[in-house]
């Protein structure tokens, strides 16, 4: 398993636009496998996981009750990508991608390639 996630993380990291990619453990709010995440990154990682926790939660609690396929965050030099791999939401894909690239073509890959490595 961890062989796939690591090629997963390596072929979206050849998209263009791509910073950061992890694999985050929304419970211990953990990077479970990532490409170039350093040890700055664990107070980020924690507030991501916060914010995908919060938002599973408002999914529950609304009367919506939709499952998340993304979120997206944006700053002024860059977007977070965060995606739920499960519907608990135990995982997810955090992507750090830079402003000026192109946000559905790295969408649109980023499924494409779930798609494989999750079936």
């Amino acid at each position: 398993m961890e062989y796939e996630v690591d090629n997963l993380l390596n072929e979206l990291s050849q998209i263009d636009g791509i910073l950061r990619v992890a694999v985050i453990n929304n419970i211990n709010k953990k990077i479970e496998r990532g490409i170039n995440m350093d040890d700055k990154c664990d107070s980020l990682v924690q507030a991501m996981s916060d914010v995908v926790r919060a938002n599973v939660k408002y999914s529950r609690l609304s009367s919506r009750r939709n499952e998340i396929d993304d979120i997206l965050i944006t700053y002024c030099d860059e977007i977070h990508l965060l995606k739920p791999i499960i519907r608990n939401a135990r995982f997810f894909i955090y992507i750090s991608i830079l402003r000026d690239a192109n946000i559905a073509l790295t969408r649109l890959k980023l499924n494409e390639k779930l798609k494989v490595y999750l079936k």
